[in-house]
């Protein structure tokens, strides 16, 4: 039996705001339906409460909340619930007015038991009005059910945002309800009388302690979330919610803005998961493919599990970042950890049934006699249990059963087109300074940056500081990277090293138009995914790369499927009507678009490639093409690793600098090479980044002297604070 709901706060849990370095979360599954698994829920909450953030009034945390299986017994019947904060009375319309849109009925609603003074004087302030609507059973198919209900509440959320209305639904399931607020962990329970009603019954509890370090405390985004709890940060967050925006131009108008921008990183991998489990994956699925294994450098994972791996590679980029998860559907409950392993996650096992995990050992409290299995989640390494039955399956089990549900090494080699590496001569470039002229290069450039790279195989090392004033300072002209800053993990988020931490990553590029990124199964045709059969026709294909930096060999072979649009332009044109341009030609492109300023020369002026790089990834993200086509960049003016590392995380997929390779010569190329490969993953570890495919589109930068009509058409998301030079004053400029 689970100990007595603990009531007492520890006299330091709020004392020693330094200690805390992250949240606390897990999960509790017992064998049998009850209030045990609620219990041990509330009591893991109490002893992580030093977790979490704590107000001067000692009453109002970060958040803390609970996900449970709906309780029929607790609620009079087999009803769906619809968990509603509400700070608009017309809330509770709009949703009722959504589930008879759906074809079902809302019963009735209840009006949740709070105890309010157990709130701060901030939580009060803030609180909602709580509601649980239920929802009766309309007779289909329990995962129909699912997928209607989560349609009602994404029309209740579009019809709330136009009529300016505020609410949130932090659950609205058959299956999963979910209790949550702006306190500390210890006063859950006190505040949700229904967590203390042994009527609340549950085989599962995901419990969580908010520790907030990138967002504002705030009800809405205390956890867990509708699926998900989280610890840890998502460093790749502004690229992974532009690519899902991407994805969504393969959806129904009603399922598009899936994941909600103003929310935290992990409401956003929340929304995430929780729509790929609507359209029909299975939640460890959906999982493994956002967060995967480290699968490129581990040689001891099964072949399925790699072709899994490589497959879906081709759907997802991962969403990386140092993160502990635990998560259910309300059925499934399980534990991951992201591919590094950065982020602490225990668990235990008795003989009787009862399986615990947590972000720290002694959570949930156990009987040392009765525990028969123990053990920490390893990187990449993930923990399920399904309820149904009580099975346990380890990391191994887990990802064999999801690798076994096709032969992904099929549907990936139908897809995938591997490139290999091999040398051939660079095409020569005549008057080497007249073009180091027109693309911004300096002396300098040359000899203390491209010449020593090209030596050395790394980037040159020098004993003082940056001492070269900011671009809009200074009194010359600076290439566009100039204005351009890398940003770096800073409070909990820890970089990484690239050396030490080399085996988790990758350079690995694909290069392509993306289909059907969302569906289940590799494919929609109904009769063969029943048949369990992988032969579902495809009519593209993926150029599979070692490194997004592209010799001659590797370019030729990618410009058999490109498209090049010509990034320059004459004098006569301006550089926003020849961005304009680009954009235009770049929307009837599917497949591959390189961009080439290789036609520069003494009448035609090359458009920065950082400016045309951005303008076609901003455009077709707006226009909902951007899976339809990868950008590869042919770039004069990219001399060193801040160059290409930025020309990627504006947007590009790959990098040809070939006036770099001229300069170094047809030897000395590789080495050149070798040094801009070792100093991108340094870049993308500074900000803890392990994958070049979750690094490029992120827009991980700081603009410093770029003004608002720069950023608003080639870097709608890098933010810039000052302001600064428009693209007249470039256009002046080059």
């Amino acid at each position: 039996m689970p100990p007595a709901l603990n009531r007492t706060r520890l006299a330091w849990a709020g004392d020693l705001p330094t200690s805390r370095a992250a949240c606390g979360m897990g999960f509790v599954s017992t064998p049998e339906l009850g209030h045990e698994a609620v219990a041990f829920g509330v009591n893991a909450l109490a002893r992580l409460a030093h977790r979490g953030g704590l107000d001067a009034d000692g009453k109002s945390g970060d958040g803390a909340g609970l996900l449970i299986q709906v309780p029929h017994r607790l609620l009079g019947g087999q009803y769906a619930v619809a968990a509603l904060f509400e700070w608009d009375p017309r809330a509770r319309a709009i949703v009722e007015a959504a589930v008879t849109d759906g074809g079902m009925r809302l019963a009735d609603w209840r009006e949740v038991p709070l105890d309010h003074d157990s709130l701060g004087a901030r939580a009060r302030e803030t609180m909602p009005g709580i509601w649980h609507g239920l929802i009766e059973d309309p007779g289909v198919d329990p995962d129909e059910w699912e997928r209607r209900l989560y349609l009602v509440r994404r029309r209740a959320e579009k019809q709330a945002d136009q009529e300016g209305v505020r609410m949130y639904l932090p659950s609205l399931s058959s299956r999963t309800l979910v209790y949550k607020g702006l306190m500390a962990g210890t006063r859950l329970a006190d505040f949700y009388l229904d967590l203390r009603d042994q009527a609340c019954e549950s085989r599962l509890a995901v419990f969580h302690q908010r520790y907030s370090t990138n967002t504002m405390p705030d009800w809405r985004l205390a956890q867990p979330f509708r699926m998900l709890a989280h610890n840890g940060e998502i460093n790749t967050i502004t690229g992974n919610r532009a690519w899902m925006r991407a994805r969504e131009a393969e959806l129904e108008p009603e399922l598009r803005g899936a994941v909600w921008p103003e929310g935290s990183d992990s409401a956003s991998l929340d929304n995430a998961l929780e729509l790929l489990v609507q359209r029909g994956w299975e939640v460890s699925e959906a999982l493994m493919s956002l967060v995967p294994d480290a699968w490129e450098g581990r040689g001891d994972l099964a072949g399925p599990v790699r072709d899994f791996f490589r497959y879906q590679s081709i759907r997802f980029e991962p969403w990386d970042g140092p993160a502990a998860l635990a998560f259910s559907d309300g059925v499934v409950v399980g534990a991951a950890l992201d591919r590094n392993g950065l982020r602490p996650l225990r668990w235990q096992r008795t003989r009787q049934g009862l399986v615990a995990a947590a972000s720290e050992a002694g959570v949930v409290t156990m009987e040392p006699a009765d525990v028969v299995e123990r053990g920490r989640l390893g990187p990449g390494q993930m923990l399920l249990v399904d309820t149904r039955d009580g099975s346990v399956l380890r990391d191994a089990e887990a990802k064999e059963r999801a690798a076994s549900r096709h032969d992904y090494a099929l549907l990936a080699d139908r897809v995938l087109v591997p490139v290999e590496r091999h040398h051939v001569d660079l095409e020569p470039l005549e008057d080497l300074p007249a073009h180091h002229a027109l693309h911004g290069w300096g002396f300098e450039d040359v000899k203390f940056v491209v010449d020593v790279m090209a030596e050395t195989s790394a980037e040159p090392v020098y004993s003082m500081g940056d001492d070269i004033p900011i671009a809009a300072l200074g009194r010359t002209p600076r290439r566009i990277y100039g204005y351009l800053r890398q940003r770096f993990a800073q409070v909990t988020n820890p970089a990484i090293d690239p050396l030490r931490e080399k085996a988790v990553m990758s350079l690995r590029v694909l290069l392509g138009a993306r289909h059907g990124t969302l569906e289940p199964e590799g494919g929609t045709d109904r009769e063969l995914l029943r048949r369990h059969h992988p032969a579902v026709p495809t009519e593209y294909k993926l150029l599979e790369l070692e490194s997004p930096i592209l010799g001659a060999a590797e370019l030729a072979r990618v410009l058999e499927d490109a498209v090049v649009l010509d990034a320059t332009y004459l004098p006569d044109e301006s550089l926003r009507d020849a961005l304009h341009r680009l954009c235009r030609e770049a929307d009837e492109v599917s497949g591959v678009i390189a961009l080439s300023d290789r036609r520069s020369g003494p009448f035609r002026l090359p458009i920065p490639m950082a400016l045309a790089v951005g303008a076609v990834h901003s455009h077709l993200l707006a226009t909902g093409r951007r899976m339809a086509a990868d950008v590869v960049a042919i770039a004069g003016d990219a001399v060193d690793v801040h160059d290409v590392a930025c020309l990627i995380t504006i947007g590009a997929s790959a990098v040809h600098p070939y006036l770099a390779f001229a300069t170094v010569g047809d030897e000395a190329a590789p080495r050149y090479r070798k040094a801009v490969e070792a100093g991108l993953l340094k870049v993308m570890a500074k900000m803890g980044i392990s994958c070049v495919s979750s690094y490029r589109g992120g827009e991980v930068l700081e603009a410093l002297g770029l003004g608002a009509e720069v950023m608003e058409m080639c870097f709608s998301a890098v933010p810039s604070r000052i302001g600064g030079v428009n693209l007249d004053d470039i256009e002046r400029m080059a």
